[in-house]
């Protein structure tokens, strides 16, 4: 995953600098967003992804342990995306952006630690991608950004900041709570089949 994260640094260097234009539901003219902001979407993806295990069911059994390493993995990813970030703006001409863009990262990680929740590590892409059309074509109204608009508002709106705080830290919570539920339900489901199997032998 840490080579995933140097492509997107490394296209943040290429390509952050550019504008893409998003046609808009309540005004005529499509408005242009920096490439800069739009690039922590994957960022955040790609880190929430990476806590994906094909061992996820034995796992559950030793929650505890393994929510730390998830705490852990997330910490180093998030680190790492917010120096790649840094470093491939600035190195790319787009200083200027990267404020907004740390922001965002926050924001998105936050929606994607929600969709690893809700429909599994691995779709941790869905909400992000699925939040970002309404965000992007019906956040501005009569030519000014929507308060719940959070991506797209100015970087020195104080209250953005504190919204992606709150959304990351919630994520956060929910995605390292994903195991906790589970291993309960993996704890009684591994009963209920030893249960069956004493009576299936107590019957022979």
């Amino acid at each position: 995953m840490l080579g995933a994260l140097l492509v997107l640094s490394v296209a943040a260097g290429l390509w952050g600098r550019l504008d893409m234009s998003f046609p808009q539901a309540f005004d005529h003219l499509r408005t242009p967003v920096p490439v800069a902001v739009l690039l922590p979407i994957p960022f955040a993806c790609v880190i929430v992804v990476s806590l994906h295990s094909t061992m996820a069911g034995f796992e559950a059994g030793a929650a505890r342990r393994v929510r730390r390493i998830d705490l852990e993995q997330l910490g180093v990813l998030t680190a790492s995306s917010v120096v790649g970030l840094t470093v491939g703006l600035s190195l790319g001409g787009a200083v200027e952006t990267v404020p907004a863009a740390l922001r965002n990262l926050l924001w998105w990680l936050g929606v994607a630690c929600v969709s690893g929740r809700m429909f599994g590590r691995r779709l941790a892409w869905v909400l992000p991608l699925a939040a970002a059309i309404p965000v992007y074509v019906f956040g501005v109204v009569d030519g000014e950004v929507s308060a719940w608009a959070i991506p797209k508002l100015d970087v020195n709106v104080p209250h953005s900041w504190m919204v992606s705080g709150a959304v990351v830290l919630v994520g956060i919570a929910m995605i390292s709570m994903d195991r906790y539920w589970r291993a309960p339900r993996q704890a009684r489901r591994t009963g209920d089949k030893s249960e069956n199997l004493l009576t299936d032998v107590s019957v022979r």
